[in-house]
Order: structure tokens, then C-alpha cells, then sequence
């Protein structure tokens, strides 16, 4: 065959840069950008160039395979369907709707067919034993976006064009582009940004790749960022804030106020170690920007104070008028769902949480899901006894691993849609292989909410599906037959393609499915606005206060007077060639991080192995020395398995929060030790 070059888009991370795929007879010769593409220009990261790769690694799955009498074999499609579809029924029937659970990590909200999937069988079994990622990394932005804005999972954007201050808390966009700012090419996006006259600042107790690019880095205690952008919020409300736009758009500032008191010029330094003339410049910026938009990260959302840290964030560009305004930053409604012409009612500030499972009741959850920390309590107990797992790699992401991973052994049916082997695969009873980017058509049902403009994306499949690899959506299609449920209403399974099924998912929306395939991409501006509509008329304005939040920054202040922590605090960290479980790259070697100071005063040398202990569990890993961190604190990088695997320091009963339920992944207390 001639080799061909094949225009795509990455699905590693939500943002979606356009590449270039060379394929020589279904061989993957070269990924590169597409400098053609109009919102990546050019840019792709190390992990979308290393798609080949990916595609063509050893332990790529390529067959279902059902374990029997204790053993895990290849078998038929209709062998491991008939099975499962049998042992659900069953578990339902015993057990009612909430023994069967569902778990969606990054490679089931990457594909359209599969998000749409797991919609479809939850609307289906109406179980409430639904779980993802985001009460491992993320629910304090779904959390704080409810109680403000009324509205679940808004997560606001820097209007790149226009914006005046930029605000990087916790977060590293230059090595990790999702779920923040999603600036395509990002050191550029940065000088460009700073070309025009924006300020750029970084809140980090690292000096990361972000930090270098900043004009201002505050590297605050682990943790006390929220204590930083207090002191702003407190100081512009003396002097700085826009009070026509709160006049005439927010509420309770007052309580805002109350809550931001404590956080004196004086006190700020205390509790966070900034020096007090920092302090000042970081303000006297802001009111000279006038507009910001403050981008925050797993950084934040992971530790203990991630759900206050969200809210003053929030609270930040209120009191500025710069949410959902131009030169602030926008919400982007998606450009396949529009929620910015649909109506739809606002969440309430109280009765909001949901009761937890049964098992952990304490652990309410938000967003329809339980918390992940419930899990293997819910197991233990009984009632959770099958696990769907939607392309995620429960060992390394779950917390507590010993616990979790040997509750997961327990359960009646583990069956996992995945491209390759895991350590969850290895205890899983059913494994059904499912196409990789590269083998299935697909487009930017769950991501188009992540980029700087109002932008849908279609791609082809660019290679043939190894082995029996099949789309998600024929796996959970075939599924319902078997167990007497129509999951797709109306969509014909016979002859159904990926194209027909994607046009099936785009049924109700504005976008046309046949006009979108043609094109591959559409875009429009960004819109400004709606958010602040549906604010103002169903919420009564922004609240700055809510209660719930309020309450936990004043419990917040008992920590703040204890003496700053003997041991050293875990921190998160990205790593340029690694992309948590999915892409594992020995150019990013799992080691634990540590100034030079801090190990020196353990007594401990460089490259030594070294065990990292917290109230809860250890990990071992080489120690390497890291001049960027501040002094206090290490990094422990996530995604790797076994012994290295940083969940073994977190606990699913120690340190959760009360609102979301979710556990302390980062900020946790650690001894470092030679092993």
C-alpha cells in the first residue's frame, strides 16, 4: 500500500490539537501537528506525537477474553456478551438496580460513542452506583460552579484575546493543557498573551514551566493559596473591586467580606509564607488589570482546601466583573449542546448534597455520583457487585490502593472496556477490547466545552481495528439486546456504522452531523453573556458567599493557627511525557521530588531509593532533587502502579470532605526515609 498522510485530532487530553497521521500499510510511521489546523496552528505535545506508539504497544488488547474457573481466556464476542449480559441480570434481580456500578475515566470521556454509552446504560439500569474521576480530581470545580452560579461543572475560560491578568493557581498548563486554560501551544499563547499587555501570574509552591513564563510567581505554603487570594478579594473590596457590577450583579457581599476579614496584609504572610511586599504587587496588579480571569488545577482541586480555593477564584473575578465578560474570562456553553439556548433551573444554595451509598452515607457526593472513596465499602458490604469500568485504570487512580484494589477482586463482575493491558484488566472477569483513537471515527462530543472558541471537531478512523476490536457503543448495543434493554431507542444496530451512530448522538442538536463530517471542524467566537442572564434572572446574582464554603474557610482558620508541619507535604505533578495511566513513557521516570535542602537535612543523597510514608500507607521510588520546590514539600507523580503508586498514601477514611466526599489525594502529611 502507498503510504498515505491522514488529518485527525488528538483525543489524549480534551484539547484536541489537529495532527497528522503518516501510515505506511496500517503501520504508524510519524504523528505530527497539522499547521493547518485553525485553533492548535501547528502545536501538538509530546504525548499526541507519541500515538504511534501507543497504537502499536505490546500490551494492547485485541481480543474479549472472560476469566473461568479462575482463569482469564480469549473467547468469542458472543461468549464473554452472553455471559455478562446473564450475570448483570442476575445481580439485578438479587440486588436490585444499585449492585450493578459504572466507573468512566479519561478514556470513556474521550469518546463520544463511549460517554454516550454510559449515559445511555445508566438512563437504562437507573443504578445509583455511578462513580468517575471526578471525585478523584476535580468535583471542588463542580462544587463551587453549583453553589455560585447555580449551575454544576461551569469551569470559566481566560478570553485569550483580550484578557488583561491571568491567574495560575495549581495548575501547570505549559506540560498539562486540559481542564484549565486549554492554550493550544502554550508558551506561545503565554507571549502572545503578555504581547498585549497581560499580566501573568502563577501561584505554585513550585516554580514549574508555568511559573518561569509568569511576570509573578507566589510560591505560597502547600495548600494556603486560598489564604492569597483572600488577601486580594479582602483589599479590593476596600479599594479596587468594581461595586457597579456587584451592585447590579451579585449578592451577599457583604458576607463575602465577613468571611475574607481575617486575611490582613499581616495575617496573608503568616499563614501562607509570602513575603508581604509580593503581596502588595500581586493586588496592585490586579486592580491595574481591572479584568482577570484565575485558572485553577489539580493543585487545588485535589487537597483540602480545594473547594474554598474554587469558590475565592470564582469570587475573585466576580468582584472584578470580569466573569463571563470580555477581557475576563467566558464560560464556553459547547458548541454540540449549546447550554446557552436551553432553560434549565437553577441549583439551590442548601439541600443540594446528595445522601452517600448505604455502606458510607457520610460521603454524599454531588453531580448524580457517588465518591470513589465510598467504593470498596459499598463492595464489602455487599452491595455493589458488578463494575463496569468505562476505559479507566482503577489500581492506579483509586485511592487506598491495598483496599480498593482487593475489593475490586471481590466483586461478581469487573468487566473493563479498554485498548490494552492493566493491573485492572489482570483481576478483571470480562475484558472487552475496544477501538483506539486511531481506529474509530469520533468527534468532540464531551471536549468541544474546552477550547478557546466555540469549536466542533470530526475525525475518520485513520486505521483498520486490530484483532475483534469493536466501537463502545456495538459493545453496550449488543449488551442491551442480550439483557432484554433498548439502549439506543431508535438506532438500528444492523449495518450501524461509527458515522451513523455519531449521527445518532447529534440527533437533537444544532449541530448537523452531515455538515460537521464534511467540514471536520467548525468554529465560531466565544459568547459572552449567557451565564450572566441565567445568573441574574434565576439566581438573583453571583453568590458570593454560599453558606456551605463560608462554613468551611471558618473551619479552615484552626489549621491556620497551628504550627507550620514538621513533615514535608505531598504536592501533585504532571510530567511532560506521561499522561496518568494512559500513556506511561520512562523518559518521565517515577521518582519522588524533593529540594535539596529538605533531603539533606533527612540525611538522604540523590538517586538513592527512598520510602515515602504518610498516616496511611508507603511508596519507593529513587529520589531525585528538585531546585523549584519550595522548601516543605515534594512532588510524587501519579500514574504508576505497584509499589510506586502514590494512592498508596491516601486513605478512603481519613481527611474526606464533607461536601463532596472526596478524599485528600494532595496536602497530605509525609516522612521521607532511605529505604
Amino acid at each position: 500500500m502507498a503510504v498515505t498522510e491522514n488529518k485527525s485530532y488528538c483525543r489524549i487530553c480534551g484539547s484536541g490539537c489537529g495532527i497528522i497521521v503518516t501510515v505506511d500499510d496500517q503501520q504508524v510511521v510519524k504523528v505530527r501537528a497539522d499547521e493547518d489546523h485553525p485553533v492548535s496552528k501547528g502545536y501538538t505535545c509530546p504525548k499526541g506525537r507519541a500515538l504511534g506508539f501507543d497504537h502499536h504497544r505490546a500490551e494492547r488488547l485485541e481480543v474479549p477474553m472472560i476469566r473461568e474457573n479462575g482463569v482469564l481466556r480469549q473467547a468469542s464476542w458472543d461468549h464473554v456478551l452472553d455471559d455478562l449480559a446473564a450475570k448483570l441480570t442476575s445481580i439485578m434481580g438479587i440486588s436490585g438496580p444499585r449492585g450493578v456500578g459504572t466507573f468512566i475515566g479519561g478514556g470513556g470521556f474521550l469518546d463520544a460513542s463511549g460517554f454516550f454509552s454510559l449515559l445511555a446504560f445508566l438512563g437504562a439500569i437507573k443504578t445509583p452506583s455511578a462513580y468517575s474521576d471526578m471525585t478523584i480530581d476535580s468535583v471542588a470545580k463542580a462544587l463551587a460552579a453549583e453553589l455560585v452560579t447555580g449551575i454544576t461543572g461551569l469551569e470559566p475560560r481566560a478570553d485569550l484575546a483580550n484578557t488583561k491578568m491571568v491567574i495560575f493557581v495549581g495548575t501547570n498548563p505549559v506540560i498539562s493543557h486540559t481542564r484549565t486554560i486549554n492554550m493550544h501551544a502554550p508558551t506561545a499563547a503565554m507571549r502572545d498573551m503578555r504581547a498585549h499587555g497581560a499580566q501573568l501570574w502563577t501561584l505554585d509552591p513550585r516554580k514549574s514551566e508555568t511559573a518561569m513564563r509568569s511576570d509573578g510567581h507566589i510560591q505560597a505554603r502547600p495548600g494556603m493559596d486560598y489564604a492569597v487570594l483572600g488577601h486580594a478579594i479582602r483589599e479590593l473590596l476596600i479599594e479596587g473591586a468594581d461595586r457597579d457590577y456587584i451592585a447590579r450583579h451579585t449578592q451577599n457581599v457583604e458576607g463575602l467580606k465577613a468571611a475574607v476579614e481575617r486575611f490582613t496584609l499581616d495575617y496573608a504572610n503568616k499563614v501562607a509564607g509570602v513575603e508581604p511586599d509580593l503581596l502588595e504587587q500581586f493586588v496592585a496588579a490586579i486592580r491595574k488589570a481591572g479584568r482577570l480571569s484565575v485558572e485553577a488545577g489539580t493543585g487545588v482541586t485535589m487537597q483540602r482546601a480545594g473547594n474554598v480555593t474554587q469558590w475565592l477564584a470564582l469570587a475573585l473575578m466576580a468582584v472584578t466583573g470580569s466573569l463571563d465578560r470580555e477581557g475576563g474570562a467566558w464560560i464556553n456553553p459547547g458548541r454540540m449542546n449549546r447550554k446557552d439556548r436551553k432553560d434549565f433551573p437553577a441549583a439551590p444554595e442548601a439541600g443540594w448534597q446528595r445522601s452517600g451509598p448505604e455502606s458510607r452515607p457520610e460521603l454524599g457526593g454531588i453531580g448524580g455520583e457517588y465518591p470513589c472513596a465510598a467504593m470498596p465499602d459499598e463492595i464489602a458490604a455487599g452491595h455493589l457487585k458488578a463494575l463496569m469500568v468505562w476505559g479507566g485504570n482503577l489500581e492506579v487512580c483509586l485511592p487506598e490502593t491495598p483496599k480498593t484494589y482487593g475489593a475490586l477482586k471481590q466483586l461478581e463482575v469487573l468487566a473493563t472496556f479498554d485498548i490494552r493491558h492493566t493491573r485492572t484488566t489482570d483481576i478483571a472477569t470480562h475484558i472487552l477490547p475496544c477501538k483506539d483513537q486511531l481506529e474509530r471515527a469520533d468527534m468532540t462530543y464531551v471536549t468541544d466545552t474546552s477550547f478557546p472558541l466555540l469549536v466542533s471537531q470530526y475525525t475518520p478512523a485513520v486505521l483498520q481495528p486490530i484483532g475483534q476490536r469493536k466501537a463502545f457503543w456495538w459493545i453496550v448495543g449488543q449488551l442491551g439486546r442480550r439483557m432484554g434493554l433498548d439502549f439506543f431507542p431508535g438506532f438500528k444496530l444492523e449495518g450501524a456504522t461509527d458515522d451513523s451512530f455519531l449521527e445518532y448522538i447529534l440527533r437533537s442538536s444544532e449541530t448537523d452531523f452531515a455538515e460537521l463530517k464534511q467540514k471536520r471542524l467548525m468554529a465560531d467566537p466565544p459568547v459572552f453573556g449567557w451565564v450572566q442572564k441565567f445568573v441574574d434572572e434565576k439566581v438573583g446574582g453571583w453568590r458570593l458567599a454560599p453558606e456551605p464554603l463560608a462554613g468551611q474557610l471558618r473551619d479552615l482558620e484552626q489549621r491556620e493557627s497551628a504550627e507550620e508541619p514538621r513533615s514535608l507535604i505531598l504536592i501533585p505533578r504532571r510530567q511532560k511525557h506521561h499522561e496518568n495511566s494512559r500513556l506511561t513513557d520512562l523518559r518521565d521516570p517515577p521518582q519522588v521530588f524533593m529540594n535539596a535542602q529538605d533531603a539533606e537535612a533527612a540525611g538522604l543523597t540523590e538517586g538513592v531509593m527512598v520510602r515515602v510514608k504518610s498516616a496511611n500507607g508507603d511508596l519507593h521510588r529513587p529520589l531525585k532533587f528538585d531546585p523549584t520546590l519550595r522548601p516543605g514539600c515534594i512532588n510524587v507523580p501519579h500514574g504508576w502502579s505497584d509499589d510506586m503508586n502514590v494512592n498508596r498514601l491516601t486513605s478512603t477514611t481519613r481527611d474526606v470532605d464533607a461536601l463532596t466526599g472526596m478524599l485528600l489525594y494532595s496536602g497530605l502529611e509525609v516522612e521521607v526515609e532511605a529505604a
